[in-house]
Parts: C-alpha cells; sequence; structure tokens
C-alpha cells in the first residue's frame, strides 16, 4: 500500500508538472504571437511562437534540475520516469503552444481590425488566375539616390531582382507610393524612389539611407570635440564661442562653435587643427564672442529629418542650364559660386554662367533629374514667351521633368 501510494503521488506530481508546463508553453505562444503581429501587421513566421513558447518550458525544467538534482525528489534524473515526464511535457507543450500561437495571431486580427489572407491554395490561385493582383519585378540594379548614403551590400542584394505584388487597380502613382512605402518599411531604408514605364513595370529603382551622427553637418575641416567646460549661461546651439584654459596664466586655446551643452560637458565645432590642444582630462572656459548666432545647424539637423538634400553640379559652358535663370531649376539654388565669389540665396532672376558651382536643395527625385540617364526627357524646358497663348503656357506648365 505504501508503495501504491507513492506512485500515485509522483504520478499525481508529474501531471500537474506537465500541465502546468503546458500552461507556461501557451501563455507565452500566445503572447508571441499576438506581440508580432501587433508591432508588424503581419504574420508570425511558421512555427516561431510554437519555438518561444518551448523554449521558455526547457529554461524552467534546466532552472529545476540545476536547483533540485532532479526533476522528483523520490526519483533520480536518469529513471525512466523522468525520461516519461520530460517527453510528455514537450509533447504536450508543443501542442498547445502551436494551437496558442494560431490562436493569438487571430486575437491580434481582430484587436487590429486586420483580414487574414491565405497566399496559397483555390482561392489564392483563382484570384491571381482573375488578374486580381500583378506581380512587379523589381530592377536587377539599384542605384543610389543622389544625397543619401549606400545601403549595405547584402539590402541591396536582398533587393535586387525580388518580385512585390499589387493589386491590379492601382493607379502609377499609387503603385510607385506602395512599393515605396514597402521598401522603406521593409528594409528599413531611409529613402526609395521608383520610376515606373508606362506598362506599369519598374524601370529605375533608387534607395539611400539617411546620414546619421554629426560628421554630414561639420563643415569642411573641422571636427566636433566634447570638453568638460564652465558654458557661459547665454550660449546655445549655433552661438560663436572661444575656449579658455582654466588654469594659471588662462589663455584663449580656440574659437569654434557651441553644438550641443549636457551639463558640464559640452560639444564644441573646432578648426582640426586646434583638436589636438584639447585634452580630456582638463577643464575648460566657454565664452561667447560677439557675433551674431546662426541656425545653420539647426537647418542642418531639420534637412536630415525630411526628403529634401542639397547636391552640387557645376554649369558646363553651352549646356542646357548655360543662361537659364536661378528660379528655373528644380528645388531652391541656396549658393552660386562664381569667380570665388559666393552669392547666397540669389534672386530667381539671376542668371547662371558657364563655371557656376551650385548649391541646390531638393528632393532626391527631382536631383535625378540632373542625370542624364534618368528618363527619356533630355532638355529644359524653354522660356516662355509673352505673346504666347494661354494654351501654350499651360502646355509649358505641364512640361516634363528637367534633366541636365
Amino acid at each position: 500500500m505504501v508503495e501504491l501510494s507513492l506512485l500515485f503521488e509522483l504520478v499525481r506530481d508529474a501531471s500537474i508538472g506537465v500541465v502546468g508546463a503546458g500552461l507556461l508553453a501557451a501563455i507565452t505562444s500566445l503572447l508571441t504571437a499576438t506581440a508580432y503581429r501587433w508591432t508588424t501587421t503581419r504574420a508570425p513566421p511558421s512555427g516561431m511562437p510554437t519555438f518561444v513558447g518551448l523554449s521558455i518550458v526547457a529554461v524552467y525544467l534546466t532552472a529545476s534540475v540545476l536547483s533540485a538534482g532532479a526533476f522528483f525528489a523520490t526519483t533520480p534524473l536518469d529513471h525512466q520516469f523522468s525520461a516519461g515526464y520530460l517527453l510528455a511535457t514537450f509533447l504536450l507543450g508543443g501542442v498547445v503552444a502551436a494551437a496558442s500561437g494560431r490562436l493569438g495571431d487571430r486575437i491580434a486580427c481582430q484587436l487590429l481590425d486586420l483580414s487574414r489572407i491565405d497566399a496559397s491554395g483555390d482561392a489564392a490561385a483563382a484570384v491571381r488566375s482573375a488578374r486580381l493582383a500583378v506581380d512587379v519585378d523589381l530592377p536587377e540594379t539599384i542605384e543610389t539616390a543622389e544625397g543619401y548614403r549606400p545601403v549595405e551590400p547584402s539590402v541591396r542584394r536582398a533587393i535586387e531582382g525580388t518580385t512585390v505584388r499589387l493589386p491590379h487597380d492601382l493607379s502609377a502613382d499609387d503603385r510607385r507610393g506602395r512599393i515605396e512605402r514597402h521598401l522603406e518599411r521593409e528594409y528599413d531604408l531611409g529613402y526609395a524612389e521608383v520610376r515606373t514605364t508606362e506598362d506599369g513595370s519598374v524601370d529605375r529603382l533608387l534607395v539611400g539611407r539617411q546620414s546619421s551622427g554629426l560628421g554630414p553637418m561639420l563643415p569642411p575641416r573641422t571636427v566636433a570635440v566634447a570638453i568638460q567646460a564652465d558654458s557661459a549661461p547665454d550660449a546655445s546651439l549655433g552661438d560663436p564661442i572661444e575656449i579658455w584654459s582654466t588654469g594659471e596664466g588662462s589663455r584663449l586655446l580656440a574659437t569654434g562653435t557651441v553644438r550641443s551643452v549636457d551639463g558640464s560637458v559640452a560639444t564644441v565645432i573646432v578648426d582640426r587643427d586646434l583638436a589636438d590642444d584639447l585634452a580630456d582630462d582638463e577643464r575648460y572656459r566657454l565664452v561667447t564672442r560677439p557675433d551674431d548666432p546662426t541656425d545653420a545647424y539647426e537647418f542642418a539637423s531639420t534637412i536630415r529629418e525630411v526628403d529634401e538634400t542639397v547636391t552640387t553640379l557645376t554649369v558646363a559652358a553651352d549646356g542646357p542650364l548655360d543662361g537659364e535663370f536661378a528660379g528655373w531649376l528644380p528645388g531652391r539654388v541656396l549658393v552660386i559660386d562664381r569667380d570665388d565669389e559666393l552669392l547666397a540665396m540669389p534672386d530667381d532672376k539671376e542668371t547662371i554662367r558657364a563655371g557656376d558651382d551650385l548649391w541646390v536643395l531638393a528632393a532626391p527625385d527631382a536631383l535625378t533629374d540632373f542625370d542624364p540617364t534618368a528618363g527619356d526627357a533630355s532638355t529644359i524646358p524653354s522660356k516662355p514667351d509673352e505673346t504666347e497663348s494661354d494654351e501654350a503656357d499651360a502646355d509649358e506648365t505641364d512640361a516634363e521633368e528637367l534633366t541636365v
């Protein structure tokens, strides 16, 4: 009777352990599937919720063995009953975790009001046969968008030649927008631009990443240095400052610009040759110079967060831009470098001459129009004649994209 009572107690403890482990796997799998669908709006990869649920069970069993040396106090770890308990735990845990993963995905779809579509089977085949969806192939060669950093080679290889499935009734603009949003979201791109042909196929694809860090915003031959400093109370972003030593015989070490101030640490932009004079273990004093502050760095920070970017180009003699007005270019001409003289924010009627270096602010899709290979359009629209009719003016307004 004693042995039968011990056996009954052992079976009861094992049953409770198996059910408890299965419940743990089910809850973990359900939460995993729900969270994945909630954050990505996509179905979780096959088997992923089940794997996560069983992994939690494995961690729990491992911790139990390490703490007690066995699953049950009266049964050694190498006993047949322990092996059966382990097998039953993972078998039940795998079954309930798989079911809970599907349940969690359905719960997330209900909460987010998403429709789950099966891409295989007779229904999907009927949709494809009715041409309710179209496959759009991306080019085998991907270019880098003007003004953006190149993407990693692995990401470029993953995009090249892939197929995107879209509804058949989308307009050309909607189709381009869908593909661009898909690429930016799926591959974590900062920018994607799609050029399509008349039949809707993708003819050209440009991608890029946003510039990060201070480097892209630093003027030439300057560096950003973090120093310990007693900051001037009125020093703010973009203010010109002087950096003075605080020891005996205080002296001026460098001049620069304030980038940021965080307590006793200030990040300043100084000439590259003066950076070595600033030590990490010394404290300095910042003095605001009697100059007008500038918001150039705030402007640069804003540019990094939008699609517009700055590019430069040189006007060739007898080229399509030679003799044109600055206002006729796509975007905004910021600076004209002419014979070592800088014309900032030139008037729209400023005539562009051969040899001028232009800094232009525009969206990448406008900047790519400067590339002769961007498309069929290859000429700058001619200036409107005051004697032309209103119909001619309207045609001029609808002129195709500029290409230089």
